[in-house]
């Protein structure tokens, strides 16, 4: 591992200690607004997950109502049907109708036989024992008014659970709807955080620079003559050509949030999301020189922005392929990377 001794952040405070008096008092509230983040963050992941679960269980109370609706649909069909066989045997045998399975039973009675058979049928699909169903099985009419009896009890039984279910999907709709509100009240609220975080890094640039030091902190250029990019903080993680590493890992102790500050003059040519880099800074310093900034948090400049050196660009995150805060700084020649440290 190692530091960068050409800047000691010891001496920068000793000789700065007047101008960084003012923004030290922010400094004890940037850790709340980062804190009430993190906590809405959580709470969003907690209200989502809920929310998820009531979706699915609308979508399963919708698929029970259907199909409650098709069982409902057939039974009436049935009870369509037997009402026809009903009125069949009221024209065709005015008389009592004989005993089921008499050799006396009219030849006429053909209706009377077949809603026998048919109230055979509905018995059985209820549970009537076997050697009950016999003596349940009375003449023609009387009959047909078993079967009719026993499809409206089915008719009810399936209403009522019609009706419970979709009680349950109109209570789970109510919660996923009250989810959803909570839902987007979170996300307000989130945005308005994370606006606070970056108000009060604009406002911590604004009170150094108009003290007179650079919007990343006061580091004055090396021996390259580039200006360090992590102010206060030179512990180095992951060193150039470590496993075919391509830059430097700059870390330390609440090192997140914290300015990224542009190494020389340039102008920024990408500031966005890029796979493994997360958010991240391509600047273009001329002469074919140009430097990367990986992994942050937020951004502060756009494309076609032209920096300063010591101007702040983004704030150090663990976006992309990132196993922790920490900034992933690379400088290039022609295309190709060169090792940070010597331009320092």
């Amino acid at each position: 591992m190692r530091s960068l001794a050409a800047f000691s952040l010891a001496a920068l405070l000793f000789a700065c200690a007047g101008i960084l008096s003012a923004p030290a008092v922010h400094a004890e509230s940037i850790s709340d607004l980062k804190a009430r983040l993190a906590d809405l963050e959580a709470e969003e992941e907690e209200n989502n997950a809920q929310l998820e679960v009531l979706r699915g269980d609308m979508d399963q109370k919708r698929e029970r109502g259907e199909a409650l609706c098709a069982e409902l649909g057939a039974v009436q069909q049935q009870l369509d049907a037997l009402d026809s066989r009903l009125e069949r045997s009221e024209a065709e045998a005015p008389a009592p109708a004989a005993a089921l399975g008499s050799a006396e039973t009219p030849r006429g009675d053909g209706a009377a036989q077949e809603a026998a058979a048919y109230t055979l049928e509905i018995l059985e699909a209820e549970g009537a024992p076997a050697e009950a169903v016999p003596g349940q099985l009375g003449a023609g009419r009387e009959t047909l008014a078993e079967s009719r009896a026993a499809l409206s009890r089915r008719n009810t039984a399936i209403f009522a659970l019609y009706e419970e279910n979709l009680l349950q999907f109109r209570q789970a709709e109510q919660e996923a709807a009250q989810a959803e509100a909570e839902a987007a009240r979170i996300a307000a609220e989130k945005e308005a955080a994370a606006a606070a975080v970056d108000v009060w890094y604009t406002e911590y640039d604004a009170a150094l620079q108009a003290a007179g030091v650079n919007a990343g902190g006061a580091e004055s250029a090396g021996a390259g003559g580039f200006v360090w990019p992590m102010p206060g903080y030179d512990y180095i993680t992951c060193d150039y050509g470590d496993d075919g590493h391509r830059g430097i890992d700059i870390a330390g102790s609440e090192i997140y949030g914290q300015p990224i500050v542009a190494a020389a003059r340039g102008e920024v040519v990408y500031s966005d999301w890029m796979d493994s880099y997360g958010y991240c800074v391509f600047i273009d310093h001329g002469n074919g020189c140009s430097t990367r900034y990986a992994h942050a948090s937020a951004l502060a400049c756009s494309v076609g922005d032209v920096v300063s050196p010591g101007q702040t660009i983004a704030y150090v995150g663990s976006t992309g392929n990132s196993t922790g805060p920490h900034l992933h700084f690379e400088v290039l020649r022609a295309g190709s990377t060169t090792d940070p440290f010597d331009y320092y």
